[in-house]
């Protein structure tokens, strides 16, 4: 499935993002798994995050990101849409597992009964 761009907005201002570059993806992991160096606190990781994809064609406005007057839902609606545009996180068919995954707790299977769990009085 090929991403399309997203439009970012913080502020007064508005960006439309790319798909990210596997360069990107790469920065972007080691603050999702063990956080980056020097950057403190869920919005730093956030803004971090935002100032990568913004970085390759806005890279001015990526340099003075923490300027911005900004709101904690736009800065996490930003960094959902650069983690969706780097595939981190799907779009589509949300609650849906991809295919060859299931949801917890999920117990029917195709071509089985509708229900696998047992219950006491089944023995």
């Amino acid at each position: 499935m090929r991403l399309h761009p997203e439009v970012i907005r913080l502020g007064s201002y508005e960006w439309v993002v790319r798909p990210l570059t596997l360069r990107q993806v790469q920065e972007i992991e080691p603050i999702l798994m063990d956080g980056a160096v020097g950057v403190k606190g869920n919005f730093g990781s956030a803004l971090a995050i935002v100032g990568i994809a913004l970085r390759r064609d806005d890279p001015d406005d990526a340099a003075r990101l923490w300027d911005i007057e900004a709101t904690a839902p736009e800065i996490g609606a930003a960094m959902g849409a650069v983690l969706r545009l780097g595939g981190f996180i799907r779009s589509d068919d949300l609650g849906v597992p991809p295919s060859g995954e299931v949801l917890a707790g999920a117990t029917t299977m195709v071509g089985s009964p509708a229900s696998t769990s047992q219950t006491s009085t089944d023995a």
